[in-house]
């Protein structure tokens, strides 16, 4: 954040849509009454129905299991009613049905590749705990195989509890005749999941519907209505995700001229800034600068290192104190009273899984005695233990100002202005190597608040130009790999001014310095982070930074077009299913 203008400031004061649409699909699927519900014939075949607890009654198997004619579909219908077994959730032409159970069930995934070229989505967006059969109860778990060569969907699976009371396993389970293929591939979404309970639109949620070739979606999980925001995705901070298939939903509300002002659950607003988010089992740990206010003090001691502060939350909109993590050090340390220590960014180190948190230390003016520093926990919310600089194994210091870190499968990096990649030795202790790859700069001449983070196999590297605490136009970079070759994309919001940064939307009156993915059963969600600085949209510099006590954020969800991404507008509410890993407006 801060940079070439600092030094002069000193001298002189010293006289964040998508189109709208459900990311959750919102897909319906028949809802029985208490006595259960019917599998639609699909082909000829009797119903099945489900008893009262939606259990099926002594002996009750499917007459036919929805045998579908030649080429011909089976009907989506026999949704799962409380507790209850599907003898539906059979996949019509590739769409998934059947979706989650209602009451504790889960959903069986819809298997099977489409003849016609069309691939299907993941099923039923995953069922809840508890998706156990009962005792006695068999469930036939596949639908039976076509004959010419198309792999069936998942028909006629039971869901939790939903075992038949008598062995009523289900027989045929929906086998279709002739080779039950498509016609033109079938229709399949961009991660094309069934809403919670139900079956999915046409085309899935998110995508679109396939033509010949049944491709479903586009490359990268573009958004189509709303929803999911990529296919599958890594953590940017090694920190590991595991979707679970069910999760609160949070609500992210701010407008553009103040950004979020997040408060925590003792009604305080949430201060922690140009920091990271490291997600830990189910919940989400935001750390930042901790701004103090003064009206005594200068603007420079204002913003001068006072600890670094962690919140925690389980759906990115409300947040839990976690207190101060690293707080002021002894005079004569790199992080001392009167000294500036920011960007600080939590890894879980590959190697060790220890907590390795790295920062930028440097003078009052940001411009001298800098260099990253780094200190460790044993659990991510603890007390950080302050080692000092980082350094090689020939003592030499990463001297740079603004940065931030990632950790990938094995590697974990640092990352600074201008663009180095310094690799971490294996504890996360020490760096290895630094390279330079200047076509992330773009035209800025040195990009600074670096956020990287890993989407379906390509990495992202998003920067801003160097402006003090103002706005500007944030862009970014893509590549194959850590270590490149680095590719300038362009911005990141719309511009249209491309000769002044500071024109236009500024990146919806932010500077960048994370992305969250937020991985869930149906998809990945990336959440951009950027800082709203106090009075950022101040384009000289003359207020802005003045009360960063008072910052607010911008929380916005990234748009991917095969490799590229984009905020084409700014939200001023949406919604992010941290389970799902969609969102909506």
């Amino acid at each position: 954040m801060k940079r070439r203008e600092s030094l002069a400031m000193v001298l002189v004061a010293l006289g964040f849509g998508c189109s709208s649409g459900d990311g959750t699909g919102s897909g319906t699927s028949p809802t029985g009454g208490a006595g259960g519900n019917t599998l639609a014939a699909g082909g000829a075949g009797t119903t099945a129905q489900a008893g009262s607890g939606g259990t099926q009654q002594t002996g009750g198997s499917l007459a036919s299991g929805g045998i579908s004619s030649t080429g011909g579909t089976i009907g989506l219908g026999g949704a799962i009613a409380s507790g209850g077994s599907g003898s539906g959730g059979i996949a019509a032409g590739g769409a998934n049905s059947g979706g989650s159970t209602s009451a504790g069930g889960s959903s069986l995934k819809s298997g099977g590749s489409i003849a016609g070229g069309g691939t299907t989505g993941a099923s039923g967006g995953g069922g809840a705990t508890g998706g156990a059969t009962r005792a006695g109860g068999t469930t036939t778990a596949l639908g039976g195989t076509t004959s010419a060569g198309g792999t069936t969907s998942a028909g006629g699976a039971s869901s939790a509890g939903g075992a038949s009371s008598a062995g009523g396993a289900s027989s045929a389970g929906g086998a279709s005749s002739a080779g039950g293929t498509t016609s033109a591939g079938g229709t399949t979404s961009a991660g094309g999941t069934s809403a919670a309970g139900g079956t999915n639109n046409a085309g899935g949620t998110g995508g679109k519907s396939t033509s010949s070739g049944g491709a479903g979606g586009s490359a990268g999980g573009q958004i189509g209505s709303g929803g999911v925001s990529a296919s599958g995705g890594l953590t940017g901070a090694g920190g590991g995700t595991t979707p679970t298939g069910a999760g609160p939903i949070g609500v992210i509300s701010g407008p553009l001229s103040t950004g979020i002002i997040f408060m925590d659950t003792d009604g305080k607003a949430v201060n922690a800034h140009g920091g990271g988010i490291i997600q830990v089992g189910d919940t989400f740990y935001l750390h930042g600068e901790y701004f103090v206010y003064s009206a005594s003090s200068s603007k420079e001691l204002n913003n001068s290192f006072h600890g670094f502060s962690m919140y925690s939350s389980k759906d990115l909109a409300t947040w839990k104190n976690e207190g101060i993590i690293l707080p002021q050090q002894a005079s004569g340390s790199e992080l001392a009273p009167g000294r500036n220590g920011e960007r600080p960014h939590i890894i879980k180190c590959p190697s060790t899984g220890e907590f390795v948190l790295y920062a930028h230390a440097a003078d009052i003016t940001y411009q001298a005695d800098k260099e990253v520093i780094y200190a460790t926990s044993n659990t991510v919310n603890g007390k950080y233990s302050y080692k000092g600089a980082l350094t090689n194994a020939a003592g030499a210091k990463a001297e740079h100002s603004d940065m931030g870190a990632f950790a990938d499968d094995k590697v974990a990096y640092v990352v600074t202005e201008s663009a180095h990649v310094f690799t971490l030795a294996a504890d996360c202790h020490s760096w290895v190597s630094d390279n330079q790859y200047s076509a992330i700069n773009g035209t800025s001449g040195g990009s600074e608040s670096p956020a990287v983070f890993k989407a379906n196999g390509t990495y992202y590297w998003i920067g801003s130009n160097k402006k003090g605490w103002r706005a500007n136009n944030d862009f970014y970079s893509t590549a194959p790999a850590m270590t490149g070759p680095w590719t300038y994309q362009g911005y990141v919001a719309p511009v249209v001014d491309t000769s002044d940064v500071l024109s236009d939307q500024r990146t919806w009156l932010s500077q960048s310095t994370w992305v969250q993915p937020i991985a869930g059963s149906k998809g990945t969600t990336y959440v951009y982070w950027g800082d709203h600085w106090y009075h950022s949209e101040d384009s000289t510099g003359a207020t802005s930074g003045d009360r960063n006590d008072q910052a607010g954020y911008v929380f916005q969800p990234l748009v991917f077009n095969g490799t590229k991404i984009s905020m084409p507008t700014y939200l001023t509410t949406w919604k992010l299913d941290v389970g799902a890993g969609t969102w909506s407006q």
